[in-house]
């Protein structure tokens, strides 16, 4: 999905800088549409590649930060175990009504 996003909005960005290059110097309409086709379509495929490195990048950060929690989660006791063992030391000690 990102790297779709990412070559259609390089695409079109390099068609439009194009088409109004042409524009402004006054190039014949046949050349600049010609011209900014073939910026579209060299653009799009960069702008493919750029974000599919890009959506990599990102999952494997997702990949790597998900197995620290993963492993911190399994190294810490829960917080369920500690208060039973808590209640339980509490409670052999002293008794909650007093007697």
């Amino acid at each position: 999905m990102i790297a779709r996003f990412a070559g259609a909005m390089l695409g079109l960005l390099a068609f439009t800088i194009t088409a109004g290059a042409g524009l402004y110097v006054q190039n014949p309409a046949a050349v600049t549409l010609s011209r900014s086709i073939l910026a579209l379509f060299i653009f799009c495929g960069l702008g493919l590649v750029l974000g599919g490195a890009a959506q990599m990048v990102v999952a494997e950060h997702e990949k790597k930060c998900e197995s620290q929690i993963r492993k911190r989660y399994l190294e810490e006791p829960s917080d369920t175990e500690q208060e039973e063992t808590d209640e339980n030391a509490t409670g052999d000690e002293a008794s909650p009504t007093g007697t």
